[in-house]
């Protein structure tokens, strides 16, 4: 133990230590107790005064109190003090090294994406962005929209069948003509393996409840309307799957800033439509009997601890895009999204964010 240390625990130890009675030998001075009865001498024939009785009484109780009562406190205050427990010793340059981590955390961080934005949903704030207002091509990113939209206009039980319309879709997702998917079914088969013929399919069922005549036309409709209600104002859609039209002009085009919105709104309100995103692979099966073996487009998930949903997204005119939400804490969700990036860049580029996050809320806590 050091001398400091040693004289803290010997000044916490007197503390602790109530006073003792003065001692009644040595040559302390007299109490006023005793110079009290000194002065007055009194013998068994004669009496004393009145006056002099009530001044020697008067001066007989204020000396037990002051002599008495006052160490009686003193000691009951003491040890009221000694009881308690001891504050931790934070010293300021462990708060300096808490402080300068949570800064740093996002500092030196780099990512290959053109935009990308962190947000804490418990505290609303912000923990990085960059370009994150700038409107790009969103590419399978569109299919958050489209299951949700999906599943908030038509019930839980419907059945929807593969059409040939739908496996007219650009990409190979397994699906054959006349297979019948629940609506829960498809929309976890999408989201996980980014199924464009799935996608348009479950547009196509549930637009017809909007629209006989143009079913898809009315379901992307809605999805624009739908975006319209929850404030994302970057938001526009032409189809149901994020393929890029042309050459020069995307499915979707939306901001990191408002793709983060939508997913938070999906964590808080339709949450079981991502449970299935979080797995590396799943078996999926029609009501007709057949099987679907599906492998997750993100090949991270196992890499996220608290993972709550993902979503990624590529297109020529978008690179490599890709959402997640997760859990950073006890009951801390936070959102990342990244967009322009690069097929393989966007998973990286996800993780780092993923581990900065960690490294702030570490620092702050």
């Amino acid at each position: 133990m050091s001398e400091k240390e040693e004289k803290m625990e010997s000044d916490e130890l007197a503390a602790e230590t109530p006073e003792t009675e003065p001692s009644q030998k040595g040559d302390e001075s007299a109490s006023p107790i005793a110079e009290a009865f000194d002065d007055v001498s009194v013998n068994a024939a004669g009496k004393m005064p009145v006056v002099r009785q009530l001044a020697l009484l008067s001066a007989l109780l204020i000396g037990i109190f002051s002599l008495g009562a006052l160490p009686f406190f003193a000691s009951q205050i003491n040890s009221w003090k000694g009881s308690q427990p001891a504050s931790p010793i934070v010293s300021s340059e462990e708060v300096a090294t808490v402080d300068q981590t949570a800064a740093e955390a996002f500092s030196d961080l780099y990512i290959s994406a053109k935009s990308a934005i962190v947000i804490d949903l418990k505290t609303g704030e912000v923990l990085y962005e960059k370009s994150a207002d700038q409107k790009l091509p969103l590419a399978s990113i569109t299919k958050l929209m489209t299951a949700l939209v999906a599943n908030e206009i038509v019930e839980e039980g419907m059945i929807v069948p593969i059409t040939e319309e739908a496996l007219a879709q650009s990409g190979d997702g397994g699906l054959k003509e006349g297979e019948r998917f629940t609506l829960s079914r498809l929309t976890d088969l999408l989201l996980l393996t980014s199924s464009n013929d799935g996608a348009f399919a479950l547009a196509f069922a549930a637009g017809r409840t909007l629209d006989t005549d143009a079913p898809a036309e009315a379901f992307v409709q809605a999805m624009n309307i739908r975006a319209d209600e929850l404030g994302l104002s970057s938001m526009s859609f032409r189809n149901p799957t994020g393929l890029d039209l042309t050459e020069d002009e995307a499915g979707a085009y939306g901001s990191a800033r408002d793709v983060a919105k939508l997913l938070e709104y999906i964590v808080q309100n339709e949450s079981a439509i991502l449970e299935e995103t979080t797995k590396a692979e799943a078996v999926y099966g029609d009501i007709n009997g057949g099987t679907h073996s599906a492998n997750n487009t993100n090949p991270v998930v196992d890499a996220i601890p608290g993972l709550i949903g993902s979503k990624t997204g590529y297109t020529t005119l978008a690179g490599g895009n890709l959402a997640i939400a997760w859990n950073a804490g006890v009951d801390r969700p936070v959102v990342a999204v990244v967009l322009a990036s690069s097929h393989s860049g966007r998973f990286t580029d996800i993780l780092r964010l993923v581990d900065a996050t960690k490294q702030k809320l570490a620092g702050e806590e």
